[in-house]
Formats: C-alpha cells, structure tokens, sequence
C-alpha cells in the first residue's frame, strides 16, 4: 500500500530555549519566588555555580559597561536584581530571552519602580525562613526563596510567626542576596543546610510585644498582597495616586492641617508637604506607616480608592521595637576571642577576590571600627591585602583597556578613519579609562605611529 508523503512544513514545531523553559514558582501570588532565587535554580538545573551560568552566558547579552551580570562586581548589591531598577529589568529581558519564560518582571519590584524610591526598599543580605525550608523538604516541595523574603519591612514568617533569619547557623555568616555559589536553602558561604527540623515557633510576647506582633503581622499582610495583586493593578498605578491619597488622608483626619498630619504619623512636616506636591516620594516605610495609621489597605492607598471605615485614626505603630531575631541582631557583648579566630581564619583563607575590613565587619556582625581598635595588626593585614588585590585590578584594567585602544584604533585605520580620542573612546568598554596616562599614552603611540 502507498502512502501520500508528509508535508513537513505544514508541522508546528515549538521554539526552543536556550535554558531550561523553568518555571517560576508561585506566579502570581503572595509567595511569587525571586529573581535572584530563580537565577539560582536555573544555575542548579544546568549544574553551574550561578556565578559562572552570570559571567559566561548571562553578562554578554546584557551590553552594559557596568557589567551588573559580573558577580564579582556586584556583589554587595545584588539585592538590586530583585528591585525596581536598570539591573533588575536588564536580567529580566536577559532571562525572558533565554528560557522563553515571560512576565519573569513579576519576579522583582519593577512594577512599583515609579512608586516608591529604592532606598531600604530591600535587604542588602539573604532572609529566609527555617521552619519553611524544613517543611518543603519534608514534603518534597522545591526549594526556594519567596520575593516577600527580600523586602528590608518585613520581619516575620507568615506562616511561622517566626523572626527571619539572616546568618548562617552553622558558619555565622550573613549571604549575599545572589553569590557565586547561592543555592536555595543552603548557605552560599559554608554550603550547610539553613533549615530546621526544631519546633521552635516562638510566643508573642518572646521576641516582641503583641502590639508589634500585630503590627508585623499588618506588614507581611499589606506586601503579601501587593506582591499578589502587582501583575494586576500595574496599570493603575501612578505618584499621582498617592498624592491624591496623601491630600485626602491629610483633609480627612486633620482637616487639611499638613504639619498636624505630619506630627501624628512621625515624620517631619516638610517630607510630608513634599510628598503632598508630588516633588518627592514616599518610602514603602512611610506608606505602611500611613496605611495603619488611617486604617485603609496598601493597595487602596496606591490606587487611590480610600474607604474610611474607622474614623479614629490608630496610632499603636509608631513606638514599637523592633523586631530582634537571634540570628540578626548584633552581639551586644564583644566576643574577643571568636572575633580573633574569625580574623585569623579570613587571613588564611585563599578567598578570591579577598573581602576588605567594611565587608569583614558586616560577616562578623561587628562594627569595623570595633574590630580595627581590637585588632590592629590584623584589621591592618586583611586591609592590605585587600589593597594589594585593588591595585593588581586596576593594573590590569588598564592593560586591557590598552590593548583595546591598539584594537580600536587599528580596526579604525582599517575603515579608513583616523582613530580620534572621541572615535576610540566610544568604543571602548571603559571609555574614562582614557584620562590615566599609561592609556592615553598608549593612544598617542598609536596616532605618532600612523602620522609616521
């Protein structure tokens, strides 16, 4: 029996991505996972460091002389891929691109990136849960880390009433938001589990006082659905929402009284005014302050759809402590010799590059200037090396960019034109390399040479 051939063409055949087509978790909820989480798991999927999947595939494709994709470079601000800025929406159309995922925005801040300024909007270290990592291993849910995680306002576990975490327990270190070797749930740094298996769930009044658990507990509530709702009221949202908002708390509660307003919610009177007239914006701290004093949700106040149903303002958020985790807060007793030991240990580490006195002090939980009256000689060699490895940098940043001005300027004889300070410059990767001698000179080289 004859059979007609097949028409090939008539075939619809799928795009294929060059990552994994990953999913992200919990699109389109309150738990919506993180950008640097999902860049960590796609790292995983592939069986690469994230630093190596950023520096290799990630950091060509971003066209950026900032390089934000190197994480050597960025390192302590990393928690900006998560926010509302140029770096966060660079590796979403990145990331969109190479594993055909869209909306990956979601992921981030962006969508309040007119709204609020970037200032304290994030944490600069990783916060994560136990109890929640010990739960989805027991139940076999994936590993990773929620974007509510990385918001600076939020202290609490939803689930757990329990303080986040924010050092190792097992190395005593504070985690990048994304570092070489992030790993969801595990400790970039000493690559140890960060779940617990110990019910630990705390009581109201052991950390903090039922006042402030009620107001933290707002907190988490208030961002969990702005987190949720973001994808869907986006559109909608506008500085000149909040304005109108600020304007009609202000006449609803103080008769149009700025500086009484200002007084009651705790900020100074020329902020608010500013804020009134739309010259500035107000901190995602601030707009939850005002929320709970006026009793409207968040989303109503950034939508401009206020609905007073409490005319007595409240007023119980604006003395509470903060919250004190364990593992956050800083010693209040200077421990000599665990701080000698750990100075000691980074000294005779081979860390590359190696860390300076500002981000020892931050691993240590200490005050460098502490650490420096202590720890003289030590802060003294860890402060030179760490000038040693700045200076070879340097040098080697300007060879590079000498050898580029050579490449430059020799591919422009090529094309036919003279290779001008202006010509080469905009073709350089670190055009204001040019104002150090040994670059401008290498320039001058390359001009006498072709006058010759």
């Amino acid at each position: 029996m004859l059979y007609g051939s097949w028409i090939l063409n008539s075939l619809n055949t799928l795009p294929s991505s060059y990552l994994y087509h990953l999913k992200p978790v919990g699109m389109k909820t309150q738990w919506v996972e993180s950008l640097t989480s999902y860049i960590a798991r796609i790292a995983a999927a592939h069986h690469l460091f994230p630093g190596v999947l950023m520096e290799d595939i990630i950091a060509p494709l971003t066209h950026k002389k900032y390089s934000s994709a190197n994480l050597h470079k960025i390192y302590s601000h990393t928690a900006a891929l998560n926010g509302t800025g140029v770096m966060a929406e660079d590796l979403v159309n990145v990331f969109e691109q190479l594993t055909l995922q869209s909306n990956l925005r979601f992921l981030t801040l962006l969508g309040l990136s007119n709204l609020v300024p970037s200032i304290n909007l994030l944490r600069r270290s990783r916060a994560w849960c136990p109890h929640c990592y010990h739960d989805w291993l027991q139940s076999g849910t994936i590993i990773y880390e929620p974007l509510l995680w990385s918001l600076n306002e939020v202290k609490l576990c939803s689930v757990h009433s329990f303080p986040l975490h924010q050092q190792c327990p097992h190395c005593h270190k504070a985690n990048y938001p994304l570092a070489w070797r992030s790993r969801p749930g595990y400790c970039s740094i000493c690559d140890k589990w960060l779940g617990s298996s110990i019910e630990m769930k705390i009581q109201k009044d052991e950390f903090i006082s039922l006042q402030a658990q009620e107001w933290y507990v707002w907190i988490n509530n208030s961002l969990e659905d702005l987190i949720a709702c973001l994808p869907l009221i986006e559109l909608s949202l506008s500085p000149q929402r909040i304005r109108q908002s600020l304007k009609t708390c202000v006449e609803q509660f103080t008769q149009g009284n700025i500086a009484q307003f200002a007084r009651q919610i705790q900020v100074p009177k020329n902020s608010l005014w500013l804020w009134c007239q739309g010259q500035n914006l107000p901190s995602i701290h601030a707009l939850l302050k005002i929320c709970y004093f006026v009793k409207v949700s968040l989303i109503q106040f950034l939508t401009n759809e206020l609905c007073f149903e409490h005319e007595q303002p409240n007023n119980t958020a604006f003395n509470l402590p903060p919250v004190q985790s364990q593992t956050t807060a800083r010693t209040q007793s200077f421990n000599f010799d665990k701080v000698k030991q750990d100075l000691e240990a980074i000294l005779a580490n081979d860390e590359f590059p190696p860390p300076s006195m500002e981000e020892v002090a931050r691993r240590l939980g200490c005050q460098r200037r502490t650490i420096y009256k202590n720890f003289k000689e030590l802060s003294n060699q860890i402060s030179a090396r760490y000038i040693c490895y700045r200076k070879a940098a340097f040098e080697n940043e300007v060879e590079k960019s000498c050898q580029q001005v050579r490449c430059v300027a020799q591919r422009l004889c090529e094309e036919g034109y003279y290779p001008s300070e202006v010509r080469v410059a905009q073709q350089l990767d670190h055009p204001g390399y040019l104002r150090y001698k040994r670059v401008r000179e290498t320039l001058m080289e390359v001009q006498r040479n072709i006058s010759l």
